[in-house]
Parts: C-alpha cells; sequence; structure tokens
C-alpha cells in the first residue's frame, strides 16, 4: 500500500469514525431527554461531518509539524485550533440552516453541539500525543541506528589497519630473501610498491571492485612464486566485478602460504567466483586443505577478515578445507 493510498484510507476511516459517534451520540441525547423531538439527521450530518474534516485536517497538520519541532504545544496549539474552528463553523451553519433546532429543542442540539465538539477535542488531543510520541521514538531509534553505524564503520576502519603491518612485516622478510637477486628484487619491489599505493589509496575505503582487488593479490602472489619458485602455484578465476570489503584476500593467502609450504612439495592456490541464485561465493583454497573451523580464532588473517566480511554483510565459512566468502546481490556493483 502506498503512502498516499494508507493517508486517503486513515482520513476515510476517522471521517466515517465521526459520523457514527454523532449519529450514536444524538440517539443518546434524545432518550436522556425523554422528549418527542429528536435532532435532525441533517444536523448530525453537518456537525460530524465538519468535526471529521477538522480532526482529519488536524492529524495531517500534526503529522508536518512534529517532524519540524520539538515543541509539543507548538504542534497542540494549532491542531486544535482547527477543532475548535471547525466547531464554530459547525455552530453557526446550524444557527443559519435550523435556527428553530437551537431555539425550540429544549437545549437538545446545543447539548448536542458541544458535547461532540468535547469529544472531538479529546480525540485529537490523543491522537496528537500518540504521534509525538511516535516521532519521539522515531527520532530515538534513528539516532540509535546511526550511533551503531558509526561505531561499526570505526571499528571496520580498526580492522582494517591491523592488516597493514602484518602484511608489510610479511612484505619485507620478502625482500630481503631477494636481495641475493638484484634482478628479482627489482621487480618485486616495483610490485610491492604498487600494492602500498593501493592500500594506501583505499585505506579510507569501505568497498573495492573485485577485479582490482584481485590484480593487486595477482601482484601479491608473483611477489611469493619469485621467492618459492615451482612450490607455489595459484590460479584466479573470475568474470564477475562485485563490490567488496578491500583488503580481504591477502591475508587469507598470506595464512595459506605461511602455514602450509613447508608442509607440501607444491603448494598450488586457487581464487575462484562464482554465482547462484542471488549469491556471488568467492572461494580461496589451496592444495594443502588444511583448514578447519577451529582455527577461526587463531591469528590475526582469519579473525580479523571473518569481522570484516560480517561487517559488509557476508558470511564467512570454511568449507572443503578452504575458505568461502558469499555476498548477496544488493552488495554487488555490476559493471
Amino acid at each position: 500500500m502506498t503512502k498516499l493510498r494508507l493517508n486517503i484510507l486513515i482520513g476515510i476511516s476517522i471521517l466515517l469514525f465521526s459520523l457514527l459517534f454523532g449519529y450514536a451520540l444524538s440517539l443518546i441525547i434524545g432518550i436522556n431527554y425523554n422528549s418527542s423531538f429528536n435532532i435532525a439527521f441533517n444536523i448530525v450530518l453537518i456537525d460530524s461531518s465538519i468535526l471529521g474534516i477538522a480532526n482529519v485536517a488536524s492529524l495531517f497538520l500534526a503529522r508536518f509539524l512534529v517532524s519540524r519541532t520539538n515543541k509539543v504545544i507548538l504542534v497542540l496549539f494549532p491542531a486544535l485550533g482547527i477543532i475548535l474552528g471547525g466547531g464554530i463553523i459547525a455552530f453557526l451553519l446550524v444557527f443559519i440552516l435550523h435556527p428553530i433546532a437551537l431555539i425550540y429543542s429544549e437545549n437538545q442540539t446545543f447539548s448536542y453541539l458541544l458535547i461532540n465538539l468535547l469529544f472531538s477535542i479529546s480525540y485529537n488531543i490523543v491522537i496528537c500525543g500518540f504521534i509525538i510520541f511516535q516521532n519521539k521514538i522515531f527520532k530515538q531509534e534513528k539516532a540509535l541506528n546511526e550511533e551503531k553505524y558509526l561505531k561499526s564503520q570505526i571499528e571496520l576502519k580498526m580492522l582494517a589497519s591491523k592488516v597493514n603491518p602484518h602484511f608489510l612485516f610479511n612484505s619485507l622478510n620478502l625482500m630481503v630473501s631477494l636481495l641475493k637477486t638484484p634482478q628479482k628484487a627489482e621487480e618485486a619491489l616495483i610490485n610491492l610498491s604498487e600494492i602500498l599505493r593501493h592500500q594506501l589509496e583505499y585505506s579510507e575505503a569501505s568497498n573495492i571492485e573485485l577485479k582490482l582487488e584481485l590484480a593487486i593479490v595477482e601482484k601479491y602472489l608473483s611477489l611469493q612464486k619469485m621467492r618459492f619458485g615451482k612450490k607455489l602455484n595459484y590460479q584466479i578465476e573470475n568474470q564477475y566485478n562485485i563490490d567488496i570489503p578491500p583488503f580481504i584476500f591477502q591475508p587469507l593467502v598470506e595464512n595459506s602460504i605461511k602455514h602450509n609450504i613447508d608442509h607440501t612439495g607444491s603448494l598450488t592456490i586457487d581464487i575462484s567466483v562464482a554465482k547462484k541464485n542471488n549469491l556471488y561465493l568467492i572461494a580461496i583454497i589451496d592444495s594443502y586443505k588444511k583448514l578447519t573451523a577451529d582455527m577461526l580464532n587463531k591469528g590475526v588473517g582469519l579473525s580479523v577478515t571473518k569481522k570484516r566480511v560480517e561487517g559488509f554483510g557476508g558470511v564467512f565459512s570454511i568449507k572443503n578445507g578452504g575458505i568461502e566468502i558469499s555476498l548477496t546481490h544488493d552488495k554487488i556493483n555490476n559493471c
């Protein structure tokens, strides 16, 4: 249901309620006075219709004002002013169209107009009070959500900052190991400078294109390939360009090489991206396949990356001895 249709439905409901209450009130007053003089239906129709329209106008005015001021009095006074104005207009119309009813009805018509007006005022105060209370709750929830969002962003940036010194420490060790081969060292330094420049450019970013991130990871893997030679191989398969948190691949690849390269004659790292329904599945797995769920809380790489993926709205899990990251369709930015 659209907002316009909902507002129309609310307005019609208030108007019908005013008409039904006015008619019921006229019957009660007639019975109470125990008189053969009954309040004319057209008087009930005029008074209740005007008060109903005034209540609808008062409701929407209160909703308009409450979003622009926190002062209750500035919301209630204009809203009640509309009801009082409607009551005066209704009384004048009844007096002009049915003067005899006001003079010769033993105060029945006058009592009806007064009670109906007082009820409309009371009803309006309750509705306005509910609107003010609802708006207060809404603002509190909005402020709380904004605070949670800012807190989560700060936490994600702090987690990302933990990856940088971890990566730099490993990279410096790699540079030391390549000093005996100047040509490889030069190539490695160029790749390393591009990786560091990438980290500087995207250190404050909340997301990055997958293709760009994988290009940097490939440079890192080429550095490691220089160091380990035939002992390390890698393969990257991707045909999508989705948004992901920056720097999530590097610590995972580092962990794979660091903990597994010495336990196998040849280590192959595979990175692949697949789409299943509305999910994008990113798999990082090595040929050793010894990763288990209990390793998630051990070391910086896995635990920090898991928190950052979850902060982005994704799911980080360990499957078949490797890592799978799933992101929903609303997190992507297809190019």
